[in-house]
This record gives structure tokens, C-alpha cells and sequence, in this order.
């Protein structure tokens, strides 16, 4: 079987921005429902999961992702999006994905992610998503209910005990409806490689495409 990378396609957050959301979400930790947090570093806004794809077309990801922007080129300038406001997923009732949300008047990040899906799609890349695009920084997601050793059924880890944690956690979260984290200038997106191990995923940049200048 040849080698193959876990990767997908992302809009990276400056890091002044990945600072401000820590210091703004750090209250949210304390809680005790059973949450796997993405740690700061690795906050970004995901366009298209890629799954694992043969090293060697990585160039052709590349390059066709470089087709996808062409219509952001077109653009005068960069365009700017708001980190602001939270939610969950798939509802206050019974959360499992925390997030911070994204605001994008003229819609072009759900333009963008919609060139990147039928490019990369055509060629094989990655499922196809089901659905509409929202935009969003996944904060954290509850991890699979299950009781831990000493908790029981009825703990923060698993059972009621834990979804109504759960759900007190989206209602602290939901105080953040109305904060301005910050703004991403929208210039490049990049193809990002993620590893898994013990401590959590690393990403790293495996490519750049930029938006404005070259061809």
C-alpha cells in the first residue's frame, strides 16, 4: 500500500486571533462535561476533510486547489470575515460539537468551499459533504457516552449525567452570542496535514495557495 497523508483544506487563523479566542473561551474548560478541546494552536476554519490521500498526489491536490480560487482572484483586495458568536451541534438539546461562528456578508467562504468540493471532488478527493456549508472554528467535541473507570453511567463521562453537563455547557457557551473574537483575512487557504497520536492531532502546512499574484 503506498504511503498516504491525512489532510484537508483549511482557512488558518492568525495568531493574535488564536490568542484572543483562548483568553475569551478559557472558561469554558472548567466544565465538566466530557470534552476533547482543540487546543489553540491548531484552531482553524475547515473547508473540506480530505481523509488519507497518496503522497504522490499531493502536487495534484495542489494544483487543482489552485484552480478552485480562481473566482476569490477576482477580488480587488482581501476579503475580511468575523469570528463572532457560538453554537452547537446538532442543538442546545443534546450537544456535541462546540463552536465559535463565522460572519461572511457576501456568502464567499460558502463559494469558496463549494469550488474547493467540486473540484477535488471530480477528481476523487475526499466524500462528498452532505448538506450546506457553515462556516465555523470547532471549539471542542463531546466525546462518545460512556462511563469511565470510578464514574459510573451517571458521570460528567457518559449516561445522563454527562449529556446534561453537556447541555450546561452549551448554555455558558451561548454567553458568547454576542462577542467579537476578531477577523481572518481571507488571501490563501492552505492544504494542512494532520497526524494523530497520544497527546492529540499536529497539523502542518504541506501547501499554500494563495489568492492574489502568481498565475
Amino acid at each position: 500500500m503506498p504511503d498516504s497523508v491525512r489532510c484537508f483544506v483549511a482557512v488558518e487563523l492568525p495568531e493574535e486571533l488564536k490568542a484572543r479566542i483562548a483568553e475569551e473561551t478559557a472558561f469554558l474548560k472548567k466544565s465538566k462535561a466530557d470534552v476533547k478541546w482543540v487546543q489553540p494552536e491548531n484552531l482553524h476554519l475547515t473547508l473540506k476533510f480530505l481523509g488519507q490521500v497518496p503522497e504522490v498526489r499531493i502536487p495534484e491536490l495542489a494544483g487543482l486547489l489552485k484552480e478552485a480560487v480562481r473566482d476569490m482572484k477576482k477580488q480587488q483586495k482581501p476579503y475580511e470575515v468575523e469570528v463572532a458568536g457560538a453554537g452547537v451541534f446538532p442543538g442546545p438539546g443534546s450537544p456535541r460539537v462546540f463552536w465559535l461562528g463565522i460572519r461572511d456578508p457576501q456568502m464567499l467562504l460558502a463559494g469558496l468551499a463549494r469550488s474547493v468540493e467540486e473540484k477535488l471532488g471530480k477528481a476523487g478527493f475526499g466524500q462528498q459533504e452532505k448538506g450546506a456549508f457553515v462556516p465555523h472554528l470547532t471549539l471542542g467535541r463531546l466525546r462518545e457516552d460512556r462511563p469511565s473507570p470510578g464514574r459510573g453511567k451517571g458521570g460528567p463521562a457518559g449516561g445522563s449525567g454527562g449529556r446534561e453537563e453537556a447541555r450546561k455547557l452549551a448554555m455558558e457557551l451561548a454567553t458568547l452570542e454576542d462577542t467579537l473574537f476578531g477577523k481572518i483575512k481571507l488571501e490563501n487557504i492552505s492544504l494542512m496535514r494532520s497526524e494523530l497520536g497520544p497527546g492529540g492531532a499536529r497539523y502542518s502546512r504541506l501547501a499554500t495557495i494563495e489568492f492574489f499574484g502568481g498565475s
